[in-house]
Order: structure tokens, then sequence, then C-alpha cells
């Protein structure tokens, strides 16, 4: 049996704006238990990076976690 060692689940971030706000990230879930490797791969814009920075716990304001575990 394998231990988890990252999941998120239904991953929102949203960015607000003056007009509205902007769904950059939606519905994203994963797991990632010990021994496994997670490649991540999208166009440019896709929300690749920002995805990341949220997990970590570096999304800069505006930006912001709207929903998800």
């Amino acid at each position: 049996m394998t231990d988890t060692l990252l999941q998120v689940e239904h991953l929102r971030i949203e960015i607000p704006t003056r007009r509205r706000t902007l769904v950059a990230v939606d519905d994203v879930s994963l797991q990632i238990d010990e021994g496994e490797v997670l490649g991540v791969v999208g166009e440019s814009g896709a929300g690749k990076s920002l995805t990341g920075a949220a997990i970590i716990g570096l999304l800069e304001p505006p930006g912001r976690i709207a929903a998800g575990a």
C-alpha cells in the first residue's frame, strides 16, 4: 500500500477584476502517491503555473483559492 503525498480536490482559482471575476482554474483534482511522478502539460495560459503556485501556498493577490481542498 502506498501513501498519498498530495491530494487536491476541485481546486478553483479566481482573480477579481474591475468588471468581473475571472475563473482562472476550475475543478482541478489530482492525487500523487509515494513513488509517483506527475507531469502537467497544456497550452500557454492554461493555468499550470497558477495551479502549482496555489498548491504550494504561493498564489499572489488578487488571485484567490475560491474552492477546493
